[in-house]
């Protein structure tokens, strides 16, 4: 079977392979790793989820284990208060006198209560025989109260709790005849004289509290819609619910949690998770419902997005290995296909380049070497009437500097001998300026030679403009001997006599400084004129090292200057060139040292160590 497979998978094209092993390598896996992760994603934070929820509704439960020790404080304070005490004594006596003072009384020590804490709807007193005190904080009466309802409140669960109970009993929620909305919990305690136990009990105390207690505490109204704290006790009779109406009532056995939520109108149609604690001291049940698709909303987002791109990129990866292998295909077509041609003879072809890969190259190679054997092939079949054009070029090239110079020579001599001595003045001048040019224009030059081919060549151009411009130097003795290029400089002067000049008659001036730089690592130039000046433009290409050394085709000029000496110094020369219009133009430029074979070097480079300085190159 693994052979036939491998057989089949073998006579697929390039490009059917690719793709299939892209499929089975790539796109699978990733596809299928993206599920796990997104499964274990969500478990994962499901489980945190519900770890806080727990951990919430224990600190709920312990809020509401706070407060109602508080509250049983405040009956602890009543249960022991003596005055209370003899009073509910004196309404066992025969007197009907002493038991309305007795009960007003009781009243009055009840009232002392009403500011201690919040949430407490009334105090009440019940005794044996079924006489009662109560007085109602919200409606400060002890006639109007919420027991209105209750002929004998010996038969209420507070006081049917308290019943054979040593210690204080919390009753669960219940509700009182007219009042539709109000939903009380009740914490009772039987009373005793402790001067004469052996009485037994002598009354019931009963605190009603308010549910909305309970309720504030859990934070259990309605949060965004997506999730809602409640209690519960061992009956499943709730507690303390978001809506109200449902406080006080048993859920029906047929309904789970979840089923009694979805049945109050929380959390329709949700997928539902349900977090439960007991707490050890009430018994109650502390729960919390949560939508688990809005808790994880963000996780799904983020995982929905990577899923996304996931595909993206692999539909694109896809896409690219197709094109890659028709590329290929076409590419390789075309090779062979020259080749062929080239066999027949047909050495025109050119193979089309489509890529710069491998094959690209190859392409690229095979009609260079076409190109090649075409081009030996016409050179051959020339080479005679080529030597023969090469001769007779070299015949027409043969003319000697020196004819130029001894022109000049002789007519120098006959401007002398009529006394022309200006003239010839300028010959000898222009003599030395073309030799100096045309021998050897790159090599290098003392700035000695440099200042007196620079004095020859502005005396001409004074002459030239008759004088319209006068020329200063100021040259450090210490540099004479520093090598520099030839013409370095002259492209410079050059400019400022043309343009910096243009329409002087009179008054112009030309400076030139010269001297080692402030850190003694190189020599500074600076080429001054009072000329008219540059554009604000052109001064900023100058300015700008990679403008600056871009030969604008106008011949030899500023550009020129600059890119030469970046071609010979490199990043260690720099220059600066500052203009303002109608007044002038100063450049400077900061050339490093020259060691011997015109290699630019450091100062402490051209220094030995004893102090001496090293020759420069000649």
């Amino acid at each position: 079977m693994l052979r036939k497979l491998l057989a089949r998978y073998n006579s697929w094209k390039l490009g059917h392979k690719l793709l299939a092993a892209f499929v089975l390598v790539s796109i699978v896996p990733i596809l299928f790793v993206q599920i796990v992760a997104f499964q274990m994603n969500r478990n994962q934070m499901t489980a945190k989820i519900d770890e806080l929820m727990v951990n919430n509704l224990t600190q709920i439960a312990e809020r509401v284990d706070l407060s109602l020790q508080i509250y049983m404080n405040l009956l602890y304070q009543i249960y022991r208060d003596e005055q209370v005490i003899d009073n509910i004594l004196k309404l066992e006596d025969d007197a009907n006198s002493r038991k309305a003072v007795a009960y007003n009384q009781v009243v009055d020590c009840l009232k002392q209560y009403q500011n201690n804490e919040t949430g407490i709807r009334c105090l009440t007193v019940v005794c044996p025989d079924g006489a009662a005190v109560v007085y109602d904080f919200q409606t400060d009466s002890s006639l109007n109260n919420v027991w209105q309802g209750c002929s004998d409140l010996r038969q209420s669960p507070p006081y049917q709790d308290a019943v054979g109970e040593s210690g204080m009993v919390v009753t669960d929620t219940m509700r009182f005849e007219g009042d539709r909305h109000g939903r009380y919990f009740h914490i009772s305690k039987r009373m005793f004289d402790f001067d004469h136990l052996d009485r037994g009990c002598i009354a019931t105390v009963i605190m009603t509290i308010d549910e909305t207690v309970l309720g504030d505490i859990c934070g259990s109204r309605e949060m965004e819609g997506q999730s809602i704290n409640f209690i519960i006790n061992g009956e499943r009779k709730v507690i303390a619910y978001p809506d109200a109406d449902f406080s006080g009532i048993t859920m029906n056995p047929d309904l789970d949690i979840a089923g009694f939520v979805r049945v109050s109108g929380f959390l329709r149609k949700r997928s539902m998770i349900i977090n439960q604690y007991e707490d050890p001291v009430t018994g109650w049940i502390f729960c919390n419902a949560y939508d688990k698709e809005y808790m994880l909303q963000e996780v799904t987002g983020t995982q929905q997005i990577q899923v996304m791109v996931t595909v993206l990129v692999l539909l694109f990866a896809s896409a690219l290995i197709l094109y890659t292998v028709h590329t290929m295909d076409v590419s390789v077509r075309s090779v062979v296909f020259g080749m062929r041609e080239v066999k027949k003879g047909n050495l025109d072809v050119v193979v089309p380049v489509r890529s710069f890969d491998e094959i690209g190259t190859i392409a690229d190679n095979f009609n260079d070497m076409t190109v090649k054997v075409r081009e030996l092939i016409e050179e051959v079949s020339g080479a005679k009437e080529r030597q023969k054009n090469a001769e007779i070029q070299a015949l027409e090239a043969q003319i000697n500097p020196h004819f130029l110079y001894n022109t000049l020579d002789s007519i120098n001599w006959m401007a002398i001998e009529k006394g022309e001595f200006e003239i010839s003045k300028m010959l000898r001048n222009l003599g030395v300026i073309l030799r100096y040019s045309v021998n050897k224009s790159n090599q290098t030059v003392t700035i000695r030679e440099l200042s007196d081919w620079l004095g020859k060549y502005i005396s001409l151009q004074q002459m030239r403009f008759d004088n319209a411009f006068s020329y200063e130097s100021n040259i450090d003795e210490r540099v004479y001997e520093v090598r520099v290029y030839k013409l370095l400089l002259q492209p410079f002067v050059e400019n400022a006599i043309l343009h910096g000049f243009r329409e002087m008659e009179s008054g112009g001036l030309l400076r030139i400084d010269i001297s080692f730089s402030k850190d003694g690592r190189g020599i500074t130039v600076i080429i001054e004129d009072n000329g008219k000046g540059m554009p604000a433009e052109i001064l900023a290409d100058y300015n700008d090292r990679e403008r600056a050394v871009h030969d604008d085709g106008r011949g030899i000029g500023l550009h020129n200057a600059f890119a030469r000496i970046s071609m010979y110094y490199g990043e260690e020369a720099s220059w600066n060139v500052s203009s303002i219009p109608g007044m002038g133009t100063v450049i400077t430029l900061r050339l490093p040292l020259l060691l011997d074979g015109n290699i630019p070097a450091r100062q402490d480079d051209a220094q030995g160590q004893d102090g001496r300085s090293r020759r420069m190159a000649p």
